[in-house]
């Protein structure tokens, strides 16, 4: 059985970390833009984010915040999977799923940050910034639903997929002492 060595597990790690900081931020992008095109681009962004998340997870290893990425990245795919098939739950309780599922999103992205970034506080602070954004679209939509405009959904995923992206862009350039 062939041994890997641990700077080489920590390189593999840091170059998951780039390729999916990088894919998260074309997803802001395309999120940002998503409301000049249509909306089922939230859908498909927050499910694509959640599928390239598992091959992320696969790669790092890391063991900070290795719980808090499973969440954000299970959540991502499943709001949306269910956003784009309307397969999970019933429609009727759209307004509620999306309120719980970013509220979630943002305390499994803000935990990601206290955890694995406890101490490179650039990383920290985007992703408890980005955290922090889809915690207030999750306690607002429910309330203002179906008054939510598209571009707020839209504002927010890019907020929240943009300081994931960068933390993790942040994260991979840190000294090993620090994270």
């Amino acid at each position: 059985m062939v041994s890997i060595e641990p700077s080489t597990k920590v390189r593999h790690a840091r170059e998951a970390d780039r390729f999916y900081g990088v894919f998260l931020i074309v997803l802001a992008a395309a999120s940002a833009a998503a409301p000049l095109f249509v909306e089922a681009t939230l859908a498909w962004a927050l499910f694509l984010a959640g599928l390239v998340g598992l091959s992320w997870l696969l790669l790092d290893r890391s063991p900070h915040g290795f719980v808090a990425a499973i969440g954000w990245t299970l959540l991502a795919g499943a709001l949306g999977y269910h956003l784009a098939f309307h397969a999970l739950l019933d429609m009727s309780w759209l307004a509620l799923t999306l309120g719980a599922g970013f509220v979630l999103l943002g305390g499994a992205e803000i935990a990601f940050g206290l955890q694995r970034y406890r101490r490179v506080r650039p990383a920290r602070l985007v992703l408890m910034i980005g955290g922090a954004a889809a915690i207030v679209f999750g306690v607002f939509t429910p309330l203002l639903w179906p008054n939510v405009p598209d571009w707020a959904g839209s504002a927010t995923v890019a907020a929240m997929f943009g300081a994931f992206g960068v933390a993790l862009l942040l994260g991979s350039n840190a000294k090993p002492a620090d994270l």
